[in-house]
C-alpha cells in the first residue's frame, strides 16, 4: 500500500496523469454518439438482367455460297511461226499489238517467188518421169506384139524342119537343105528367147517408173504446200500481241512471227478447298457433276479495282485432274464470254495501228469493260437453295454450341450441328426450332441460367442478317456484263 501511494504520488508531480481526463471524455462522447443513432435499414439484393442481343430464329430459304481466286488466261492463244523462209511482201493493215482482226483475215505474205520456180522445176521432174513410163508401158505393149509373131515364125520354122526330116528319107533334099532348116528353127528360137527376157525386165521398170512419179508428184505437193504456208491467215478472231513485222522483213524458218489470244473467251481457274466443295454438295463427290453433265451451281467472277468491282458471268467448263501440291485446293476451271467486238479497226488503218480521223473502228468502251488475260479475280459459287434452314450468326457458334434465352429470359446453351456457311451467317442442321432466341453472340463468360434482357435489333429475323449478306457482296459493283 505504501508503495502504491508513492507511485500515484510521483506520477502527479511528472503531470502525465493531464493525459488521462481527455481519453476518458472521448470515450464518453463516443458512446453516447453511437447508443443516439438508428439502425440502417437493410434490404434483399435483387438481380440485375444482362443485356444481350438476340435474334429469333425461323426456317428460310438460304444457297450455299464459296469463294476462291484465280488468275484469268484466253482460253486460246495461237502462235504464228514461219514455215518458210523469204522477205514479207504484205502484212495486215492491223498487224500491230492490241489491234483486233477477225477470222480468216490474211495477216502476212512472204515472197514466193523462189518457191514458184522449184514448183515449176518439180512439175516438170513429174512429166518427165510420167512419159518415162509411158514410154516403158508403150515398148512392154510392143514386145508383146513381136512375142506372138517370132512364136509363129518359130512354129513355121518347126514344121519346115520337120518336113526337110521326111523328105530326107526319100532322098528329095539333101543333107544340106535339112541343115538350114534346123538353122532357122534354132534362130527362130534364140528370137523368141530373146523377146522373152526384154519382157521380163519391163514389170520392174514400169514399177520404177511408177515411184519415180510418186516421188515427182511428192516433191510437187512438197513445193505447193510451202507456196500455202507463204501467207499466213488468222484462225479465229482475236487480239494481237508481240508483233515486231515490216514489209521487206527477211524472216527465216521457224522464226515466231507474233500472237493471237481469243478474246472473246477467257478462263480463270479458282482454287477451293475440298471442304468449301463440300458446302455446295454431299459428301459424295461424285455429286459435283450432274447427270447431265453440267455443274449445279452458278458462278459470278469478280475483279477489283480499288473500291469498284466488275462482274461477269461465269460458266464453269471443267475441274482439274490433281489437287495443288502446295495449296492442297482443287482447281475448277470458269469461262467468261467478253462482249464481242463488232467494229473491228476498219481497213484504212496503216501498217502502224493510226486511224484516219476519229478512231471509227475502235470500241474503247467494250475494250475497257473486257475481262483481259492477267487479270487476278475472284469467283464466287452459289450451290442449290435449301429450304427450311436455321441460320444463325457464326459469331453466335461458341464450338459446338450456342446460347439460347428461355421462355424466362435465362441463358441456356444448346449444343447444335453445323451445315454451311454464307459469309458472316451459319445454317443449323441440328439442335435449334423455329421460334428460339439466340443470343448473337456468345457471352463471354457465359452463365448458364443467369438473367438476360434480350435486345432485338431492327431486323429480328435471320431472313434479314442473310439478306444484309446478300447485299454486301454487291456493294460497290458494277452491273454483270453481259
Amino acid at each position: 500500500m505504501k508503495g502504491t501511494i508513492e507511485f500515484l504520488k510521483r506520477l502527479m508531480m511528472s503531470r502525465k496523469w493531464l493525459v488521462l481526463p481527455p481519453i476518458f471524455v472521448g470515450v464518453i462522447a463516443l458512446g453516447a454518439f453511437v447508443s443516439s443513432q438508428n439502425e440502417i435499414p437493410r434490404t434483399e439484393p435483387v438481380e440485375q438482367p444482362r443485356p444481350v442481343r438476340v435474334v429469333r430464329v425461323k426456317p428460310t430459304e438460304i444457297s450455299p455460297v464459296i469463294s476462291g481466286f484465280g488468275t484469268a488466261n484466253t482460253a486460246r492463244q495461237w502462235q504464228a511461226v514461219a514455215e518458210v523462209q523469204g522477205r514479207i511482201v504484205e502484212i495486215h493493215p492491223s498487224l500491230e499489238s492490241g489491234n483486233s482482226v477477225n477470222a480468216e483475215d490474211l495477216l502476212v505474205r512472204i515472197d514466193a517467188k523462189d518457191l514458184q520456180l522449184l514448183l515449176n522445176q518439180r512439175q516438170a521432174d513429174l512429166e518427165s518421169a510420167k512419159a518415162r513410163l509411158q514410154e516403158l508401158e508403150d515398148g512392154f505393149a510392143s514386145e508383146k506384139k513381136s512375142l506372138k509373131l517370132a512364136l509363129k515364125r518359130l512354129e513355121l520354122a518347126i514344121r519346115d524342119e520337120q518336113r526337110s526330116e521326111q523328105l530326107t528319107h526319100s532322098k528329095a533334099v539333101s543333107l544340106g537343105e535339112l541343115d538350114q532348116s534346123r538353122s532357122a528353127r534354132i534362130a527362130q528360137e534364140e528370137t523368141v528367147q530373146n523377146i522373152r527376157g526384154t519382157l521380163s525386165v519391163y514389170p520392174s521398170q514400169i514399177k520404177g517408173a511408177k515411184a519415180a512419179i510418186s516421188l515427182a508428184e511428192a516433191k510437187v505437193n512438197e513445193v505447193e504446200r510451202d507456196i500455202e504456208r507463204t501467207t499466213i491467215y488468222s484462225p479465229f478472231s482475236g487480239v494481237l500481241s508481240n508483233v515486231n513485222l515490216e514489209v521487206g522483213q527477211f524472216v527465216g524458218m521457224h522464226e515466231q512471227l507474233f500472237s493471237l489470244q481469243d478474246d472473246r473467251t477467257i478462263e480463270v481457274t479458282a482454287n477451293f478447298s475440298m471442304a468449301q466443295i463440300e458446302e455446295l454438295i454431299d459428301s459424295d463427290h461424285s455429286q459435283l457433276v450432274s447427270n447431265q453433265g453440267s455443274f449445279p451451281f452458278s458462278a459470278q467472277v469478280f475483279a477489283r479495282s480499288g473500291k469498284k468491282k466488275r462482274s461477269w458471268d461465269g460458266t464453269p467448263v471443267r475441274i482439274l485432274d490433281s489437287m495443288n501440291e502446295q495449296s492442297r485446293t482443287l482447281g475448277v476451271v470458269f469461262q467468261v464470254l467478253n462482249p464481242s467486238h463488232q467494229n473491228r479497226l476498219s481497213p484504212s488503218v496503216n501498217t502502224v495501228g493510226s486511224v484516219s480521223g476519229k478512231n471509227e473502228g475502235v470500241d474503247f468502251a467494250r475494250q475497257f469493260g473486257a475481262l483481259r488475260p492477267g487479270t487476278f479475280c475472284e469467283v464466287v459459287l452459289q450451290g442449290p437453295a435449301s429450304h427450311d434452314r436455321i441460320v444463325v450468326p457464326r459469331t453466335a457458334l461458341n464450338v459446338d454450341k450456342v446460347y439460347v434465352v428461355d421462355s424466362e429470359n435465362r441463358l441456356r446453351s444448346r449444343k447444335v450441328e453445323t451445315g454451311f456457311s454464307v459469309d458472316d451467317s451459319l445454317t443449323i442442321v441440328s439442335g435449334l426450332s423455329e421460334g428460339d432466341v439466340v443470343v448473337a453472340v456468345a457471352p463471354v463468360p457465359a452463365v448458364t441460367g443467369e438473367l438476360i434482357d434480350p435486345q432485338f435489333d431492327l431486323d429480328t429475323t435471320t431472313q434479314n442478317v442473310i439478306d444484309s449478306v446478300a447485299g454486301s457482296s454487291s456493294e460497290d459493283t458494277e452491273e454483270p456484263l453481259r
